[in-house]
């Protein structure tokens, strides 16, 4: 009962956190015409809470005590405007509880597990046991793959040392948070177009499908997820509402913030983080004075990920040299094809075995044949491209055994970038509700 009661605790604490800095209701008073819903500011105060903690992991400060000053800002803030929160409730009544039951039966279902996958066990705890004891990045020096990025482990440490009964993986129940605001963000933008029974079933079936405990177990792939679904669910709604932001740098803090997360998160977040970039500063609507001061602060962001890992790790880390000889021998066309076809046929596996895939190229090709969807959105489909490619190439570059190497890591890899194309099958949906209105 005890251990059931915590978890609770925990799901609260972070409902209540992460209403921090940017209250809704407060908010929307001052800038109404900027249109958020509150799924919203919850994804943005998610955004801010997780890039002031990355800033915080570099000193060695009682993670307690940070937790006591979210709450208490977080509450202060609540209690002035409960009765806007008591409305919103009884307003999102039936949608609250779905999210509550679900929230709450994942969390049980991981204290149930409990265990630990291969990559939580080998890398990431090990990181978060750092943290959990009061170190700082410093301390990482001496920690296998310590040129690891390191941001979801310190997270993870953050709400370990925030329980009362201090179990590790209660720290884990924040990726299902984020993974639950993700689906559920989805209907919050399109609410005015689905009633709840649409609402209810679609949150349903996109968890299920997209929910992998596996992927609990340690892993680092659901703030990654959570990273590529926030970057496209802005851009396309900063893009579709122009006019309300043309004249403030909003976009730009809020992408910045994402890259950086993105970067901190895994290894190849780093060049995630520059194929985002080079998106938005391409495919965004926006004044080039305004893509001037993103382009200068994305140098900024990637040169202090670059001096931080000198400055610590004395080099730029990764798993595989990025130039090696395993380029040379691609060379040969028959070791080239060869290695073409295996990764392709591992793609076709993986997304099979994560069906929302299949939703998302169904969504792709139809929005594509019958709507004009791609035309005003125009980023999905060179932003898909230029995704395939990078994967390609991970694996084209790797000396590691491709058969060996792709049924372990391929998989994570494309369910991580799903989280770019998750809003497709939804679209697809509306465009095709209302055609059978009409």
């Amino acid at each position: 009962m005890t251990e059931l009661l915590n978890i609770w605790f925990m799901i609260i604490s972070l409902l209540i956190i992460f209403n921090f800095p940017i209250n809704f209701f407060i908010f929307e008073k001052k800038f109404n015409e900027l249109n958020l819903t509150y799924s919203d500011s919850l994804l943005i105060n998610t955004i801010l809470i997780s890039n002031f903690l990355f800033v915080t992991s570099f000193f060695s400060l009682n993670l307690n005590y940070l937790f006591n000053i979210l709450i208490f800002c977080s509450i202060v803030l609540i209690f002035k405007n409960f009765k806007d929160y008591l409305s919103l409730f009884k307003k999102k009544f039936i949608i609250s509880v779905v999210f509550l039951i679900i929230f709450y039966s994942m969390s049980v279902q991981i204290a149930h597990n409990g265990y630990l996958e291969w990559d939580g066990m080998a890398h990431w705890i090990i990181k978060a046991k750092v943290f959990f004891a009061g170190g700082s990045y410093e301390d990482l020096k001496n920690v296998p793959f310590n040129y690891y990025p390191h941001l979801g482990s310190y997270i993870w440490a953050f709400f370990w040392d925030n329980n009362f009964m201090k179990y590790e993986y209660l720290g884990r129940i924040f990726f299902i948070f984020i993974f639950l605001l993700t689906t559920f963000s989805i209907i919050s933008r399109f609410s005015q177009k689905l009633n709840v029974i649409e609402q209810i079933i679609i949150v349903t079936i996109v968890t299920y499908i997209l929910k992998n405990f596996y992927l609990f177990g340690g892993y680092q792939e659901y703030l990654v997820f959570f990273s590529f679904f926030c970057f496209s669910y802005f851009l396309l709604y900063f893009n579709q509402n122009y006019t309300l932001y043309k004249r403030n740098i909003f976009p730009e803090i809020i992408t910045i913030f994402i890259v950086n997360m993105m970067v901190w998160s895994k290894q190849e977040g780093f060049f995630y983080g520059i194929i985002l970039s080079i998106i938005f500063l391409v495919y965004s609507k926006r004044k080039l004075i305004f893509k001037s001061a993103y382009f200068f602060l994305f140098l900024l962001i990637i040169s202090l990920f670059v001096y931080i890992k000198i400055y610590y790790f004395d080099a730029l880390k990764f798993n595989d040299q990025i130039i090696n000889n395993e380029i040379t021998k691609n060379f040969d066309i028959v070791y080239l094809s060869n290695k073409i076809f295996l990764i392709s046929k591992y793609f076709i596996i993986t997304f099979f075995k994560y069906p929302y895939w299949i939703l998302i190229i169904y969504s792709f090709i139809l929005l594509k044949k019958n709507t004009d969807y791609f035309q005003k959105n125009t980023f999905f489909i060179p932003s898909f491209l230029i995704m395939i490619c990078f994967v390609f190439a991970i694996f084209l570059q790797t000396p590691i055994d491709l058969n060996f190497l792709l049924p372990v890591t391929l998989n994570r890899i494309v369910f991580a970038i799903s989280g770019l194309y998750l809003i497709l099958p939804i679209e697809y949906y509306l465009s095709l509700k209302q055609k059978l209105v009409i």
